[in-house]
């Protein structure tokens, strides 16, 4: 899989037979980045709303594993939606997109599979900071 510079909805190969399904992912195939750091988020009320911010140097891979939940996150100057409801579907963000996901089904599980190690010096949680950084990088087109 290629490298991307924008969001992609990403359909993953559903391997089924009569023994039911599996979904194989491998990096730099149909995980477009070298894997350091996975997690999932479960047990999550359906007003939560998790995310908020903006990272940057990671790349996300979100897959919503049970139930379903929406994602948010700008890019192009706009605001998206996606729904992830089938473990066959992933969202992938590349780094300085910010994301917010919400309205997880009571039986919801999201993992995200991510191309960093955990740093909390490359999170933007403020908006207006994060609109400045992203329109400095867009205007010298370094991503």
């Amino acid at each position: 899989m290629e490298k991307s510079n924008h969001p992609l909805v990403i359909k993953f190969k559903n391997n089924l037979d009569s023994n039911g399904s599996l979904v194989s992912l491998e990096e730099l195939k149909n995980i477009p980045f070298e894997l350091k750091r996975l997690f999932y988020i479960f047990n999550t009320s359906n007003d939560a709303r998790r995310g908020k911010h903006a990272n940057r140097n990671s790349e996300f891979l979100f897959i919503c594993l049970q139930g379903s939940c929406k994602v948010n996150y700008f890019y192009d100057s706009t605001i998206h939606e996606v729904i992830l409801d089938n473990p066959t579907t992933g969202l992938y963000l590349p780094k300085m997109i910010w994301k917010e996901m919400y309205e997880f089904s009571k039986d919801s599980i999201l993992l995200v599979l991510t191309n960093t190690l955990y740093d909390k010096d490359e999170y933007i949680r403020d908006f207006d900071l994060y609109l400045k950084e992203y329109q400095e990088i867009y205007e010298k087109n370094k991503f």
